[in-house]
């Protein structure tokens, strides 16, 4: 069963030109990113902060893109068909988001791959991966929580920008400030990205962090676990699935 409905999400990425696109953009956005970043076109800082704009993206983009195939489920009333089938709503949304996540990890990877490396190991570019792409569920349950049609998750999808832009501009904080910034769920893991960007810099002393890449990504992996199942009571109560 669930082979099939694998083979039908893929179809329906497919043939939608949008998801298609979200597909395409990590690629790009990699590709973009090795430019700017082999070219020494950047200043260092702006360099380094897109460096964690690219390690969010995946979560990002996946969210949006499993947040609309449920719209055009709701909006073409598969969830209706789907209650009386063997397979209840609760466990064919969980599939669709488990589905997305998967490919958001994979993305995340490769994303990273494709901007050259950035000089991390390959498993702490797994890790970071499978703790950012938590963000692709959590959108796509706060999407379908407050939008009932394509144009209001347009609108909430552009609401939750500082979702991206919170964790960016955290990289200019090192003291007690940067946890004005904490409660955007990609802080976490773009911390931990910048305890690996600063290595030298700490082991020599010469810079400070409120704590190493460990506690950032552990406390991460909680919090945005924790936000996920929240989003998912909170999505299932607003539209009561």
């Amino acid at each position: 069963m669930f082979v099939r409905l694998a083979k039908f999400e893929l179809k329906n990425i497919l043939r939608d030109r949008m998801t298609i696109m979200l597909l395409v953009w990590p690629i790009a956005v990699g590709l973009l990113g090795r430019y700017f970043i082999d070219s020494n076109s950047l200043d260092k800082i702006v360099s380094e902060m897109v460096i964690i704009a690219l390690t969010l993206m995946s979560g990002m983009i996946f969210g949006a893109m499993a947040g609309f195939s449920i719209l055009d489920d709701r909006d073409d009333n598969v969830f209706t068909s789907i209650s009386i089938s063997p397979l209840n709503v609760q466990a064919y949304v969980i599939f669709k988001v488990v589905f997305v996540y998967i490919m958001a990890v994979i993305s995340g990877v490769v994303t990273v791959y494709l901007a050259g490396g950035l000089g991390f190991a390959w498993w702490q570019i797994v890790l970071i991966s499978i703790l950012t792409a938590l963000q692709a569920p959590m959108n796509a349950f706060l999407i379908n929580a407050f939008a009932s049609n394509k144009v209001e998750g347009f609108v909430t999808m552009k609401a939750t920008g500082f979702l991206l832009i919170f964790p960016v501009f955290s990289y200019l904080f090192l003291d007690w400030k940067e946890w004005l910034f904490a409660i955007a769920p990609g802080f976490w893991p773009a911390k931990a990205v910048q305890t690996l960007m600063f290595k030298d810099a700490i082991s020599a002393g010469v810079i400070n962090m409120n704590l190493s890449f460990w506690p950032y990504l552990l406390i991460g992996f909680v919090y945005n676990l924790f936000l996920v199942v929240f989003m998912y009571s909170f999505f299932r109560k607003r539209t009561q699935q």
